[in-house]
Protein backbone atom coordinates (compact mmCIF):
# COMPACT_ATOMS: atom_id res chain seq x y z
CA UNK A 1 0.00 0.00 0.00
CA UNK A 2 1.45 3.35 -1.01
CA UNK A 3 1.68 6.44 1.19
CA UNK A 4 -1.01 8.02 -0.96
CA UNK A 5 -3.29 5.04 -0.38
CA UNK A 6 -2.59 5.28 3.35
CA UNK A 7 -3.52 8.97 3.42
CA UNK A 8 -6.71 8.25 1.50
CA UNK A 9 -7.48 5.41 3.88
CA UNK A 10 -7.06 7.60 6.96
CA UNK A 11 -8.92 10.50 5.45
CA UNK A 12 -11.94 8.33 6.01
CA UNK A 13 -11.58 8.83 9.75
CA UNK A 14 -13.83 11.84 9.60
CA UNK A 15 -16.60 9.65 8.24
CA UNK A 16 -15.45 6.44 9.87
CA UNK A 17 -18.44 4.36 10.86
CA UNK A 18 -16.17 1.96 12.78
CA UNK A 19 -15.25 4.79 15.18
CA UNK A 20 -18.85 5.82 15.72
CA UNK A 21 -20.31 4.78 19.09
CA UNK A 22 -21.00 1.06 18.96
CA UNK A 23 -23.12 -0.14 21.87
CA UNK A 24 -24.92 -3.49 21.37
CA UNK A 25 -28.16 -2.72 23.16
CA UNK A 26 -29.39 -6.30 22.68
CA UNK A 27 -26.65 -7.34 25.09
CA UNK A 28 -26.53 -4.30 27.37
CA UNK A 29 -30.26 -4.06 28.12
CA UNK A 30 -30.65 -7.70 29.31
CA UNK A 31 -27.41 -7.30 31.28
CA UNK A 32 -28.79 -4.33 33.18
CA UNK A 33 -32.14 -6.03 33.65
CA UNK A 34 -30.39 -8.97 35.34
CA UNK A 35 -28.31 -6.60 37.49
CA UNK A 36 -31.29 -4.45 38.51
CA UNK A 37 -33.49 -7.47 39.27
CA UNK A 38 -30.71 -8.97 41.41
CA UNK A 39 -30.31 -5.71 43.29
CA UNK A 40 -34.07 -5.35 43.73
CA UNK A 41 -34.35 -8.88 45.17
CA UNK A 42 -31.51 -8.14 47.58
CA UNK A 43 -33.30 -4.98 48.74
CA UNK A 44 -36.65 -6.78 49.14
CA UNK A 45 -35.12 -9.69 51.06
CA UNK A 46 -33.23 -7.24 53.28
CA UNK A 47 -36.35 -5.23 54.06
CA UNK A 48 -38.12 -8.52 54.80
CA UNK A 49 -35.21 -9.39 57.16
CA UNK A 50 -34.39 -12.54 55.20
CA UNK A 51 -30.99 -11.04 54.32
CA UNK A 52 -29.06 -9.40 57.18
CA UNK A 53 -28.49 -6.03 55.44
CA UNK A 54 -30.97 -4.10 57.57
CA UNK A 55 -28.56 -1.56 59.04
CA UNK A 56 -29.40 2.12 58.39
CA UNK A 57 -25.78 2.40 57.24
CA UNK A 58 -26.61 0.18 54.28
CA UNK A 59 -23.83 -1.81 52.61
CA UNK A 60 -21.04 0.71 52.17
CA UNK A 61 -19.74 2.61 55.17
CA UNK A 62 -18.57 5.61 53.15
CA UNK A 63 -21.81 6.10 51.20
CA UNK A 64 -24.90 7.69 52.80
CA UNK A 65 -28.22 5.84 52.83
CA UNK A 66 -29.49 2.32 53.37
CA UNK A 67 -29.14 -0.63 51.00
CA UNK A 68 -31.59 0.80 48.44
CA UNK A 69 -29.73 4.12 48.22
CA UNK A 70 -26.41 2.28 48.05
CA UNK A 71 -27.46 0.53 44.84
CA UNK A 72 -28.48 3.89 43.38
CA UNK A 73 -25.04 5.17 44.31
CA UNK A 74 -23.43 2.40 42.24
CA UNK A 75 -24.93 3.81 39.05
CA UNK A 76 -24.26 7.41 40.07
CA UNK A 77 -20.60 6.49 40.57
CA UNK A 78 -20.57 4.70 37.20
CA UNK A 79 -21.82 7.81 35.42
CA UNK A 80 -19.27 9.98 37.27
CA UNK A 81 -16.41 7.64 36.32
CA UNK A 82 -17.75 7.55 32.75
CA UNK A 83 -17.44 11.34 32.56
CA UNK A 84 -13.87 11.08 33.85
CA UNK A 85 -13.08 8.50 31.15
CA UNK A 86 -14.76 10.68 28.51
CA UNK A 87 -12.58 13.67 29.41
CA UNK A 88 -9.24 12.11 30.34
CA UNK A 89 -8.69 8.96 28.24
CA UNK A 90 -6.46 10.60 25.64
CA UNK A 91 -4.32 12.24 28.34
CA UNK A 92 -3.96 8.98 30.24
CA UNK A 93 -3.10 7.17 26.99
CA UNK A 94 -0.26 9.62 26.40
CA UNK A 95 0.91 9.00 29.96
CA UNK A 96 0.85 5.24 29.42
CA UNK A 97 2.89 5.64 26.25
CA UNK A 98 5.51 7.70 28.10
CA UNK A 99 5.57 5.14 30.89
CA UNK A 100 6.14 2.41 28.31
CA UNK A 101 9.11 4.34 26.91
CA UNK A 102 10.52 4.59 30.43
CA UNK A 103 9.94 0.89 31.18
CA UNK A 104 11.62 -0.23 27.95
CA UNK A 105 14.56 2.11 28.47
CA UNK A 106 13.80 3.97 25.24
CA UNK A 107 14.93 0.86 23.39
CA UNK A 108 11.94 0.83 21.06
CA UNK A 109 10.75 2.63 17.96
CA UNK A 110 7.14 3.76 17.99
CA UNK A 111 4.75 4.13 15.07
CA UNK A 112 1.08 4.66 14.29
CA UNK A 113 -0.25 1.66 12.44
CA UNK A 114 -2.51 2.48 9.51
CA UNK A 115 -5.77 0.81 10.45
CA UNK A 116 -8.54 0.20 7.98
CA UNK A 117 -11.29 2.68 8.96
CA UNK A 118 -13.87 0.22 7.69
CA UNK A 119 -12.85 -2.37 10.28
CA UNK A 120 -14.43 -2.52 13.71
CA UNK A 121 -12.56 -2.62 17.00
CA UNK A 122 -12.23 -5.35 19.60
CA UNK A 123 -15.17 -7.36 20.92
CA UNK A 124 -17.49 -5.36 23.16
CA UNK A 125 -18.13 -8.33 25.46
CA UNK A 126 -14.41 -9.07 25.81
CA UNK A 127 -13.81 -5.47 26.83
CA UNK A 128 -16.37 -5.83 29.59
CA UNK A 129 -15.58 -9.27 30.97
CA UNK A 130 -11.82 -8.74 31.53
CA UNK A 131 -12.34 -5.66 33.76
CA UNK A 132 -15.01 -7.63 35.63
CA UNK A 133 -12.54 -10.41 36.46
CA UNK A 134 -9.85 -7.87 37.40
CA UNK A 135 -12.41 -6.31 39.75
CA UNK A 136 -13.13 -9.74 41.20
CA UNK A 137 -9.46 -10.30 41.99
CA UNK A 138 -9.03 -6.86 43.54
CA UNK A 139 -12.26 -7.17 45.55
CA UNK A 140 -11.05 -10.53 46.87
CA UNK A 141 -7.81 -8.89 48.00
CA UNK A 142 -9.68 -6.09 49.76
CA UNK A 143 -12.21 -8.42 51.38
CA UNK A 144 -9.47 -10.68 52.73
CA UNK A 145 -8.02 -7.76 54.70
CA UNK A 146 -10.38 -7.29 57.64
CA UNK A 147 -9.28 -3.69 58.28
CA UNK A 148 -9.96 -2.60 54.71
CA UNK A 149 -13.18 -4.61 54.55
CA UNK A 150 -14.44 -2.98 57.76
CA UNK A 151 -13.56 0.45 56.39
CA UNK A 152 -15.51 -0.03 53.16
CA UNK A 153 -18.25 -2.51 54.06
CA UNK A 154 -20.70 -2.61 56.99
CA UNK A 155 -19.47 -5.97 58.27
CA UNK A 156 -21.47 -5.75 61.50
CA UNK A 157 -24.52 -6.69 59.41
CA UNK A 158 -23.38 -10.28 59.84
CA UNK A 159 -23.24 -10.17 63.66
CA UNK A 160 -26.77 -11.53 63.95
CA UNK A 161 -26.23 -14.47 61.61
CA UNK A 162 -26.61 -17.94 63.01
CA UNK A 163 -23.53 -20.21 62.88
CA UNK A 164 -25.17 -22.20 60.08
CA UNK A 165 -25.24 -19.06 57.91
CA UNK A 166 -21.70 -17.82 58.47
CA UNK A 167 -20.68 -19.03 55.03
CA UNK A 168 -22.63 -16.09 53.60
CA UNK A 169 -20.37 -13.70 55.49
CA UNK A 170 -17.37 -15.07 53.60
CA UNK A 171 -18.67 -14.13 50.15
CA UNK A 172 -21.04 -11.18 50.49
CA UNK A 173 -18.39 -8.52 51.31
CA UNK A 174 -16.42 -9.68 48.27
CA UNK A 175 -19.52 -9.49 46.08
CA UNK A 176 -20.59 -6.00 47.12
CA UNK A 177 -17.04 -4.63 47.06
CA UNK A 178 -16.78 -6.00 43.52
CA UNK A 179 -19.83 -3.98 42.45
CA UNK A 180 -18.40 -0.88 44.12
CA UNK A 181 -14.93 -0.90 42.55
CA UNK A 182 -15.76 -2.29 39.11
CA UNK A 183 -16.41 1.16 37.61
CA UNK A 184 -13.06 2.48 38.86
CA UNK A 185 -11.18 -0.38 37.18
CA UNK A 186 -12.17 0.95 33.74
CA UNK A 187 -9.94 3.98 34.34
CA UNK A 188 -6.95 1.63 33.92
CA UNK A 189 -8.38 -0.06 30.83
CA UNK A 190 -9.65 2.94 28.86
CA UNK A 191 -6.21 4.43 28.01
CA UNK A 192 -4.98 1.03 26.81
CA UNK A 193 -8.11 0.59 24.68
CA UNK A 194 -7.52 4.01 23.14
CA UNK A 195 -3.89 3.18 22.33
CA UNK A 196 -5.17 0.00 20.69
CA UNK A 197 -7.92 1.77 18.73
CA UNK A 198 -5.47 4.48 17.58
CA UNK A 199 -2.96 1.89 16.39
CA UNK A 200 0.06 2.85 18.50
CA UNK A 201 2.67 0.11 18.08
CA UNK A 202 6.31 -0.37 19.03
CA UNK A 203 9.24 -2.43 17.78
CA UNK A 204 12.43 -3.32 19.53
CA UNK A 205 15.56 -1.69 18.19
CA UNK A 206 17.47 -4.63 16.70
CA UNK A 207 19.85 -2.89 14.34
CA UNK A 208 23.25 -4.59 14.43
CA UNK A 209 22.00 -7.57 16.46
CA UNK A 210 20.87 -11.10 15.66
CA UNK A 211 17.54 -10.58 17.41
CA UNK A 212 14.18 -11.26 15.84
CA UNK A 213 11.74 -8.45 15.19
CA UNK A 214 9.28 -7.84 17.99
CA UNK A 215 6.27 -5.70 17.05
CA UNK A 216 3.36 -5.20 19.43
CA UNK A 217 0.70 -2.68 20.28
CA UNK A 218 1.46 -0.42 23.25
CA UNK A 219 -2.12 -0.85 24.41
CA UNK A 220 -1.76 -4.63 24.11
CA UNK A 221 1.26 -4.45 26.44
CA UNK A 222 -0.89 -3.08 29.26
CA UNK A 223 -3.92 -5.21 28.43
CA UNK A 224 -1.78 -8.35 28.60
CA UNK A 225 -0.67 -7.42 32.12
CA UNK A 226 -4.27 -6.82 33.18
CA UNK A 227 -5.44 -10.07 31.58
CA UNK A 228 -2.70 -11.96 33.41
CA UNK A 229 -3.78 -10.46 36.72
CA UNK A 230 -7.41 -11.28 35.91
CA UNK A 231 -6.63 -14.92 35.17
CA UNK A 232 -4.42 -15.58 38.18
CA UNK A 233 -6.55 -13.64 40.66
CA UNK A 234 -9.78 -15.28 39.47
CA UNK A 235 -8.38 -18.78 39.95
CA UNK A 236 -7.02 -17.79 43.37
CA UNK A 237 -10.35 -16.22 44.38
CA UNK A 238 -12.43 -19.27 43.48
CA UNK A 239 -9.94 -21.53 45.23
CA UNK A 240 -9.98 -19.44 48.43
CA UNK A 241 -13.78 -19.26 48.46
CA UNK A 242 -14.00 -23.02 48.08
CA UNK A 243 -11.44 -23.49 50.87
CA UNK A 244 -13.22 -21.05 53.20
CA UNK A 245 -16.57 -22.70 52.55
CA UNK A 246 -15.08 -26.13 53.29
CA UNK A 247 -13.41 -24.93 56.50
CA UNK A 248 -16.66 -23.29 57.61
CA UNK A 249 -18.62 -26.50 56.93
CA UNK A 250 -16.15 -28.75 58.75
CA UNK A 251 -16.10 -26.42 61.77
CA UNK A 252 -19.87 -26.70 62.33
CA UNK A 253 -21.06 -28.93 65.16
CA UNK A 254 -22.71 -32.09 63.94
CA UNK A 255 -25.96 -31.11 65.62
CA UNK A 256 -26.48 -28.07 63.39
CA UNK A 257 -28.53 -28.60 60.26
CA UNK A 258 -27.48 -26.35 57.38
CA UNK A 259 -30.14 -25.51 54.76
CA UNK A 260 -29.09 -26.29 51.21
CA UNK A 261 -29.46 -22.67 50.08
CA UNK A 262 -26.77 -21.63 52.60
CA UNK A 263 -24.35 -23.64 50.47
CA UNK A 264 -25.74 -22.64 47.11
CA UNK A 265 -26.00 -18.89 47.73
CA UNK A 266 -22.26 -18.19 48.17
CA UNK A 267 -21.41 -20.34 45.15
CA UNK A 268 -24.05 -18.75 42.91
CA UNK A 269 -23.14 -15.23 44.06
CA UNK A 270 -19.45 -15.62 43.31
CA UNK A 271 -20.00 -17.15 39.88
CA UNK A 272 -22.52 -14.54 38.75
CA UNK A 273 -20.64 -11.65 40.39
CA UNK A 274 -18.51 -10.85 37.29
CA UNK A 275 -21.66 -10.85 35.14
CA UNK A 276 -23.37 -8.35 37.44
CA UNK A 277 -20.22 -6.23 37.62
CA UNK A 278 -20.41 -5.84 33.84
CA UNK A 279 -23.47 -3.63 34.42
CA UNK A 280 -21.62 -0.67 35.98
CA UNK A 281 -18.64 -1.35 33.72
CA UNK A 282 -20.82 -1.09 30.61
CA UNK A 283 -22.03 2.35 31.73
CA UNK A 284 -18.45 3.63 31.87
CA UNK A 285 -17.55 1.92 28.60
CA UNK A 286 -20.45 3.65 26.87
CA UNK A 287 -18.81 6.99 27.68
CA UNK A 288 -15.55 5.67 26.22
CA UNK A 289 -17.37 4.79 23.01
CA UNK A 290 -19.02 8.20 22.83
CA UNK A 291 -15.64 9.94 23.00
CA UNK A 292 -13.60 7.46 20.96
CA UNK A 293 -13.78 9.21 17.57
CA UNK A 294 -12.59 12.50 19.07
CA UNK A 295 -10.00 10.87 21.30
CA UNK A 296 -8.48 8.83 18.46
CA UNK A 297 -8.02 11.97 16.38
CA UNK A 298 -6.54 13.95 19.27
CA UNK A 299 -4.20 11.17 20.36
CA UNK A 300 -2.99 10.54 16.80
CA UNK A 301 -2.35 14.26 16.35
CA UNK A 302 -0.40 14.38 19.61
CA UNK A 303 1.62 11.30 18.73
CA UNK A 304 2.59 12.84 15.40
CA UNK A 305 3.80 15.90 17.26
CA UNK A 306 6.02 13.54 19.30
CA UNK A 307 7.61 12.30 16.08
CA UNK A 308 5.60 9.13 15.44
CA UNK A 309 4.84 8.36 11.82
CA UNK A 310 2.06 6.35 10.28
CA UNK A 311 3.15 2.99 8.89
CA UNK A 312 1.46 0.13 7.09
CA UNK A 313 1.99 -3.32 8.60
CA UNK A 314 1.44 -5.78 5.76
CA UNK A 315 1.25 -9.50 6.35
CA UNK A 316 1.33 -12.03 3.52
CA UNK A 317 -2.09 -13.39 2.71
CA UNK A 318 -2.46 -17.14 2.98
CA UNK A 319 -3.03 -19.02 -0.25
CA UNK A 320 -5.54 -21.82 -0.14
Amino acid sequence: MSEHDTDVLHSGLKDNDALAPSIPWRFVVPLHIVAIVSMALTVVFSYAEIFPFTSPLGLYRLLPGDILIDFVWLYVISVAIGIVVYLTSRHLSLLQWKMHRLITGRNCNYHIQALDPRAGHASYIRRLIIPAFVSLGLASTLASNSSIADLLFVTESFDTLAPSARGIAETMPLFFLLLLISSFIVIFFAPAWLLEDTGIIYERKIEGTRSTADIEGVGNYYLALLKGFAGISTIATYFLIALQTYEWFTSLPGTIEVPLWFFLLPVVVIFIAPLLAMGPISVVYSFYELAMRRNVRDLERRMKSEGLERVVVELPTSVA
